[in-house]
């Protein structure tokens, strides 16, 4: 019998109707500081969760910077890990650069510096992110005292200030879904949008490799937790106060040297920290062997089959941030000595375009190219029920 093993991004919850977009979960956050139309359901559903206090998310430093400057940052504006990525480049910046920080003419008035400063940082790459923690950086020398301390302390406390603030960010991204989980499974009880995914037998007993924090394919499919793994974390608001929130939520490690100051904001630390795992590799082991015999020069001779494994990748973009998940599954379907097929999902063509030009940067061009004339590597559209039945391998 096939197994099928479902590795599901984002965009599969958005395809099953979840409002799981940055933009949203900012809109929310935005709403709720505004008491808006959010706040009558969401106060019925926090009031259960006593430990939780909102005051502690109020004018988050990475919320702000969006909001701030949503109209200059351009189309990725709402995206999170991206500005979250900037901000902490930026911070880098200072630290190498700490000179350009502070101000060692007596003569010249801190405002006016820091105006010189930002004039000057206008012409540099991630001059937004750089003015804004500019700006943060003085507000917090007047604030906290910052002044009295030696320069590196000073930035020290900069970058921690950041980096804490990363964390309530994390915590209010997974209040957010958890109340996102109320309101489509207790409130609306909404149910699977139809897709191609449709086109699976028995989708309940697939293995997952769920990129989200959310466990939507547990509520519409019925797939067990036993066969999924959360490889970036989950939500779990219940859990006690001996275990940590799992949620990995920051940026890839951009350099082959370890950068103390910059590993906190970084997924791979994330997930040594949160131990989530590498579950999902048993996904890719030999199961449900099937003994025959065939009759060679009149000799019967027994031979053992694997079950094949269709590999479906549905609402994910194929980031190389993610390269190495995605490396170490290749590697493990190609030494099961079973019969694979790494079925990817896309919503349009240019979505196509991008998982192609990612999957050369992840395998190579010429592992790429092999695997898809061996069929090993297909492509259909989401919404492509009869599409997915013709390459499912039966």
């Amino acid at each position: 019998m096939t197994e099928t093993i479902l590795i599901l991004g984002n965009g599969f919850d958005i395809a099953m109707g979840r409002k799981t977009k940055y933009e949203e979960f900012i809109e929310f956050t935005n709403d709720l500081s505004s008491r808006k139309k959010y706040i009558v359901n969401f106060r019925k559903f926090i009031k259960p969760y006593k430990k939780i206090k909102l005051s502690n998310y109020k004018d988050n430093l990475y919320l702000n910077f969006i909001n701030e400057n949503k109209d200059r940052l351009g189309e990725n504006w709402s995206n999170l890990e991206i500005m979250i990525s900037n901000l902490a480049d930026a911070i880098m910046y200072f630290k190498e650069n700490s000179n350009d920080l502070f101000n060692d003419n007596f003569n010249e008035s801190d405002n006016d510096y820091l105006r010189r400063l930002k004039y000057k940082l206008r012409r540099t790459n991630n001059a937004i992110a750089k003015i804004y923690v500019v700006e943060k950086f003085y507000e917090f020398n007047s604030t906290k005292n910052w002044n009295l301390l030696q320069r590196d302390d000073a930035l020290d406390k900069l970058n921690n200030e950041f980096i804490r603030q990363l964390d309530l960010l994390i915590e209010l991204l997974e209040i957010y879904l958890s109340y996102l989980d109320y309101l489509d499974f207790e409130v609306r009880v909404i149910e699977a949008s139809p897709t191609a995914l449709d086109a699976i037998s028995d989708l309940s007993n697939s293995y997952i490799i769920n990129f989200n924090y959310t466990n939507t394919s547990g509520h519409l499919f019925g797939s067990s937790k036993e066969n999924t793994h959360f490889i970036h974390g989950r939500i779990d608001l219940v859990r006690t106060f001996n275990r940590i929130n799992t949620m990995v939520f920051g940026i890839e490690d951009k350099e082959n040297n370890i950068n103390s100051d910059l590993i906190p904001y970084q997924k791979y630390y994330q997930r040594v920290v949160k131990e989530t795992g590498s579950k999902f590799e048993d996904f890719f082991c030999i199961t449900n062997l099937k003994k025959e015999y065939i009759h060679v020069s009149g000799n019967k001779l027994p031979v053992t089959h694997s079950s094949p494994k269709n590999i479906v990748v549905f609402g994910h973009s194929v980031d190389p941030l993610d390269k190495e998940i995605f490396q170490k599954c290749f590697e493990l379907a190609k030494n099961g000595r079973y019969h694979y097929r790494f079925i990817f999902t896309y919503f349009d063509e240019p979505a196509k375009c991008s998982i192609v030009k990612n999957l050369a940067i992840i395998l190579g061009k010429e592992k790429l190219i092999e695997l898809t004339g061996k069929r090993n590597i297909v492509f259909v559209k989401s919404n492509d029920k009869d599409g997915m039945k013709e390459v499912l391998i039966p």
